[in-house]
């Protein structure tokens, strides 16, 4: 295969926008304290309400990350096998509360390619994880980009 061929194939281009099981999580005092205790998080407000569980403060973005291991990132078929996660963007779209009940969506967002370049040539598989709350509004996206790159390219 030349630098100039397209690497997409029909069974990825089948992958963009499917979705896999979704996990539920919550957001847990205990977690969120630690995480914040190791941030080395200087709200004094911040951190009594944590310390306490209060159920009403917003906390910070962050405490989405007490639920990351619950982020499957799905399989796309026929991607090249040397790859490296690129970029992660989050998106908050309403507020985060100790006790909120995550329900976690996975899906393949995207998929956009590169074509030469000094690496060769390289796809960006976009991974998306749609976080709803237990009154199923949206809290948050959580997007991933993984760089995949064809094993052997020109040089050109």
């Amino acid at each position: 295969m030349s630098d100039d061929e397209s690497l997409i194939t029909p069974a990825m281009e089948a992958a963009i926008g499917s979705e896999g099981t979704p996990a539920t999580d919550t957001i847990d005092a205990h977690r969120v304290l630690r995480l914040m205790r190791a941030l080395n998080e200087a709200d004094a407000d911040l951190l009594a309400a944590a310390e306490s569980g209060d159920t009403s403060y917003p906390m910070p973005t962050y405490a989405l990350l007490t639920t990351s291991t619950r982020q499957e990132q799905l399989s796309v078929p026929d991607t090249p096998e040397r790859a490296l996660m690129a970029a992660d963007a989050w998106q908050v779209s309403a507020p985060i509360h100790i006790g909120d009940t995550m329900t976690i969506v996975p899906r393949v967002a995207e998929i956009q390619e590169r074509i030469g370049g000094r690496v060769g040539h390289s796809l960006f598989v976009h991974h998306e994880w749609v976080y709803t709350n237990q009154h199923g509004q949206e809290v948050a996206r959580v997007r991933r980009t993984v760089t995949h790159f064809q094993q052997r390219h020109t040089g050109e």
